[in-house]
């Protein structure tokens, strides 16, 4: 099943920002700027830059206080089983949320890295069909906590 909804995700698409070049893992492919999928077409990769002021985060608590924001606005937007995890970086922390994003009557697992670069916010968006049992899922979850 295609995820190509994902450039319709409500925490992105607010923002209207404008893709950065993503080195994807091994083996996928480009799918239009910035959008990256594996070779079967199950999981799906974004990576966009918004000039949205997004703080800096120096520390592990900086990043659970933002982190518990962005969980309460995708819950306010209708997301589910919202989990998030701080992402130590090279110099400072970044925010990995995963939750299911519902849309036309399936489900989807999103995983969603935001991270700030010069105080504006940058993401990268993987997402899969809740169902979808390809290997893909795994590198892409490693792919954005870092692995």
């Amino acid at each position: 099943m295609s995820v190509h909804f994902l450039r319709f995700l409500p925490t992105c698409a607010l923002l209207g920002g404008a893709a950065l070049a993503l080195t994807p893992p091994a083996g996928w492919v480009s799918a239009g700027s910035g959008l990256w999928r594996d070779e079967g077409g199950a999981c799906l990769m974004r990576e966009q830059s918004f000039d949205q002021t997004f703080p800096a985060m120096p520390s592990q608590q900086d990043a659970l206080r933002i982190g518990n924001k962005l969980q309460a606005a995708l819950a306010k937007q209708g997301m589910s089983d919202i989990n998030l995890q701080p992402i130590s970086q090279a110099a400072d922390w970044s925010v990995l949320l995963a939750y299911t994003y519902p849309k036309n009557g399936v489900n989807y697992q999103v995983v969603q890295l935001y991270l700030s670069q010069n105080n504006q916010l940058r993401t990268v968006t993987g997402s899969s069909a809740q169902d979808a049992t390809s290997l893909c899922v795994g590198v892409m979850r490693d792919f954005l906590k870092g692995r």
